[in-house]
């Protein structure tokens, strides 16, 4: 007797993303089943299009449309990216290691920190967006992060239908879309969010270089995006600390099955970061000059008086800024984090470089803020889309309506806290205090 053929395994979702059903021999190219092919397939996922442009509609206005949170007043911070780019204007680029010398003889004169002008992507950014159109410093900084804002919107949806096909691009999207801090991001002249979209970029090329290991153009684009992150912000070093973490537990541990970490991958890693801090010493003058800077960084911020004030805490500080800013989407996240099996290897991958990046983070002696854990944000919501689609798909009968309800809900919650939180009343700092006095947890005494 014949023998009865064994089932195919399950689709890696990875890798067939949207499946359709097709012959076993292919249409020669010039037949009318071929021709045909994208007509059926438009009609078949009309309704997946549709929802994909809405929420591209949705999550572009919300960035860039002023009214949506535009603040009455600037930071600290604020002001000093607009002095370097105001400096910069006057003195033009090519002088930037002046600027650099400026900073550290004016720092290491004052107890208060300044911004070093190492983040140099986004003051240059600054800088070249007002030479081309004459915005000021100030709107030429806000949009730059508005530009980032959305590249990060539309880089989450492409990376979550790499990891989990057409459903969860759709549902990371719209969370990407009305996600707090993101929207915050966009209309700040704060480089947070230019830093979330390169630590972003480097967490997804280190996905492919994993799925396809030993490819020329992944690695050199991921060792690209390595220095360019490097050279956008000292945070660069949690993120890269975190992709350090995955490539040695995926050696480690194979069975994970996160891909092949391979030597080459490693060593795009540390030539990404080589080439960042080269590039660093040659904008700082000199290496002795680099040093300086960050000392003078690290030494005057610890004994800065609202960072002792407000960037301590326990571990879990992060956890509590989260919940007061995205409740309905850290919730979903931590019972996708606990629902995690051994196959589920993409949520695994997200769910590390967030543990990596955040066992450095809280280690910062008063150095914890909210706004670094920006590049957070897509690895959330990649979590909560799980738990999502499970209580919808609980609902048999309508279950695509369900998905819908349920993702209205949250999403309009993320707005709620957006708009309470950023536009109400105009937090520029999401420190846990600040935080407490928008959501009325804590009031301030009357005067």
């Amino acid at each position: 007797m014949p023998s009865t053929p064994a089932p195919a395994p399950g689709a890696d979702l990875y890798t067939a993303p949207l499946t359709l059903a097709r012959a076993a021999v292919p249409a020669e190219p010039d037949s009318p089943a071929q021709s045909s092919t994208f007509p059926r397939t438009f009609a078949r996922h009309r309704a997946e299009l549709a929802a994909a442009l809405v929420i591209l509609i949705a999550g572009l206005a919300l960035r860039l449309l002023p009214f949506f949170g535009v603040p009455d007043r600037l930071t600290v911070d604020e002001h000093l990216y607009m002095t370097n780019v105001a400096m910069l204007k006057a003195i033009g680029p090519f002088e930037y290691p002046a600027l650099v010398e400026n900073y550290v003889r004016a720092q290491s004169q004052m107890e208060m920190v300044m911004l070093p002008p190492t983040r140099c992507v986004y003051i240059l950014l600054g800088w070249a967006w007002d030479a081309a159109f004459h915005s000021g410093p100030r709107m030429s900084l806000r949009y730059v992060a508005a530009i980032f804002s959305c590249l990060s919107f539309l880089l989450s949806g492409l990376f979550a239908f790499r990891l989990g096909g057409a459903r969860m691009a759709l549902v990371v999207s719209a969370l990407m879309a009305v996600a707090p801090l993101e929207l915050m991001m966009a209309h700040r002249e704060l480089v947070d969010g230019v830093f979330a979209f390169w630590a972003l970029l480097c967490l997804w090329l280190l996905w492919e270089n994993l799925q396809r290991p030993g490819r020329l153009g992944w690695l050199a684009a991921y060792a690209g995006a390595i220095a360019v992150m490097v050279l956008t912000k000292e945070n660069a070093f949690f993120a890269t600390v975190a992709m350090g973490g995955i490539l040695c537990t995926a050696a480690a541990w194979p069975g994970l099955n996160l891909g092949g970490a391979r030597w080459c991958t490693v060593i795009a890693t540390v030539a990404g970061g080589v080439m960042g801090v080269t590039v660093l010493i040659c904008i700082a003058g000199s290496p002795q000059t680099l040093i300086e800077t960050y000392r003078l960084l690290v030494t005057k911020a610890e004994k800065m008086t609202f960072a002792y004030e407000s960037g301590g805490g326990p571990w879990f500080r992060y956890l509590v800024d989260l919940m007061l800013v995205s409740p309905a989407v850290l919730l979903p996240a931590i019972g996708g984090m606990f629902a995690l099996r051994r196959e589920n290897r993409q949520g695994i991958f997200l769910l590390l470089f967030m543990v990596f990046s955040c066992a450095v983070m809280v280690n910062v002696k008063n150095g914890m803020n909210l706004r670094y854990a920006t590049m957070w944000d897509m690895p959330l919501r990649y979590l909560a889309a799980g738990p999502i689609l499970q209580m919808a798909a609980a609902v048999r009968r309508w279950p695509v309506l369900a998905a819908v309800a349920l993702l209205a809900v949250v999403c309009g919650m993320e707005l709620h806290q957006y708009s309470l939180i950023f536009v109400q009343h105009d937090t520029g700092d999401p420190i846990t205090q600040f935080l407490m006095y928008a959501l009325e947890i804590v009031r301030p005494a009357p005067r």
